[in-house]
């Protein structure tokens, strides 16, 4: 039976590597629009345009940072299944939350990343762009809450037994106590 929980049994080298890569590319992504972000004329406006050459690299910059959170997402849900123990239901439960709450961030990051560059465009219709982010983030919102209120009952159900069943570290000190 422990056969068929071996993959989530050690934490995978493989996906804890590509953890590693993905945030240490989110890093250096950061880190360049940090220093783009001192460049002479950076904060010009683009010819014709009511939105500036820091805004529309912003907005590349966020694309590939919320492109790196999305794949990430699968990863993150990987580790953490990897890294808690049984019971199973909740570790699943935990592993989907962080996984979505990966994307919802993501989203939240793309919403305001791509507005500067956006907004400008879309004159008096700004709320259009608030509630089309709103949409697409309510959909894993809702599901990280169905998430938490489906775990409330297993989550109370471990945390009684780890404090109420004595532990055989304990047992084996009272033995020699």
């Amino acid at each position: 039976m422990t056969d068929s929980h071996t993959e989530y049994d050690a934490i995978d080298d493989g996906t804890v590597h590509r953890i590693g890569k993905l945030l240490i590319a989110t890093v250096a992504l950061l880190l360049l629009l940090g220093l783009a972000s001192v460049l002479p004329g950076i904060d010009r406006l683009v010819p014709g345009s009511p939105v500036t050459f820091m805004a529309l690299l912003s907005a590349i910059v966020t694309i590939l940072l919320v492109g790196l959170l999305l794949s990430l997402a699968p990863a993150v849900r990987r580790l953490v299944r990897s890294a808690l123990d049984e019971p199973r239901l909740v570790v699943d439960d935990i592993a989907m939350i962080a996984q979505l709450l990966v994307v919802f961030v993501g989203i939240v990051i793309a919403h305001r990343g791509l507005a500067p560059a956006i907004v400008p465009l879309l004159d008096g219709l700004a709320w259009f762009y608030d509630l089309a982010f709103f949409l697409i983030a309510l959909p894993p919102l809702a599901f990280i809450a169905y998430q938490l209120y489906a775990s409330i009952d297993p989550i109370a159900e471990l945390l009684t037994d780890r404090v109420t069943t004595p532990t055989t570290d304990d047992e084996s000190t009272e033995e020699s106590g």
